[in-house]
């Protein structure tokens, strides 16, 4: 049986990525708290930074994301997103390219995952 990817639809039918899903859920230690992996934590913190305009620091997190996780997509990914949201849509089309070649290569990704990088960094670089 293949194991589902992090970036995958979730085999339980929410509809989310498994890694939204049920890959975190429910690790219930101590205090009755979910349990997240330290890459969700550093992956999650992007989205936010970009909203609130902390555009600096969420540039650090991304790095450490690349530095600290090589082997998984999310830098990649938050990099694109991040470049698209200060509107250098160059750098962002190159990182969704080279999250489209990573979910290739890497394998365990769906073919929708890799169009939809694919796409995005056709229209973004016009």
């Amino acid at each position: 049986m293949k194991k589902t990817g992090r970036n995958e639809p979730c085999p339980c039918g929410s509809g989310r990525k498994y890694k939204k899903c049920c890959i975190s859920a429910p690790k219930l230690p101590q205090g009755g708290r979910y349990v997240y992996t330290d890459l969700d934590e550093l992956s999650n913190q992007i989205p936010d930074l970009i909203d609130q305009k902390k555009f600096a620091e969420a540039e650090v997190v991304c790095s450490q994301l690349l530095e600290q996780y090589p082997e998984q997509i999310d830098g990649l990914h938050r990099f694109a997103e991040l470049h698209e949201a200060k509107g250098n849509r160059q750098m962002a089309a190159e990182y969704y390219r080279k999250a489209a070649n990573f979910a290739l290569l890497a394998g365990g990704f769906d073919k929708g995952t890799m169009e939809r990088f694919r796409k995005k960094a056709e229209v973004l670089a016009g």
